[in-house]
């Protein structure tokens, strides 16, 4: 089996490291992919935000950033990848969403995981949306419908009304 090795570079990391690493060989299992080795950093807002900046030209933190690997780590050590997760995101989206940071950390570690094995949500019309789906409730026992926030194509759509929204002054506002 590939290895897990878990970074903790932020506060609170180190309690949520062991859970994360067990997940992740979950879903190595559960795809068939378990000879290849993962890396996971959990991080700050701010180390996420220059990984951001650095490799995808994105001047802003996020919550979830993947990293395929483009060949082994070394000889005969297979490497799928390396994610790299904001701690301190993951803990304002499940407060947001109403529902615990195990649930939250779970999507965003399946999440990045299928990013690894090569899914893309915004080409491939759903494939990857209903593969984390069935993987969360199989590898984590976390349902995405209980989540209290839009996710995917639902957060996109959420995300586009309210920028369609007409702005609203703050005399109209006090009417």
């Amino acid at each position: 089996m590939g290895t897990v090795d878990v970074v903790v570079a932020c506060p609170g990391g180190r309690s949520l490291a062991r859970s994360c690493s067990r997940l992740l060989r979950r879903l190595q299992k559960e795809t068939g992919d378990a000879g290849r080795g993962i890396t996971l950093l959990l991080a700050s807002d701010a180390v996420i935000r220059r990984l951001n900046r650095r490799w995808l030209g994105k001047d802003g933190t996020t919550d979830v950033l993947s990293f395929p690997a483009r060949g082994d780590l070394e000889p005969g050590r297979p490497h799928l990848g390396d994610l790299a997760i904001s701690v301190p995101q993951a803990q304002r989206q499940a407060r947001r969403a109403a529902w615990s940071l195990h649930e939250e950390m779970s999507l965003l570690l399946t999440h990045g995981f299928l990013h690894l094995l090569g899914y893309d949500h915004e080409t491939d019309g759903g494939t990857m949306r209903r593969l984390e789906e069935d993987l969360l409730r199989r590898a984590a026992g976390v349902t995405l419908g209980r989540r209290g926030l839009p996710w995917g194509k639902e957060r996109a759509a959420a995300r586009k009304a309210r920028s369609r929204r007409p702005e609203v002054t703050g005399s109209e506002r006090d009417r």
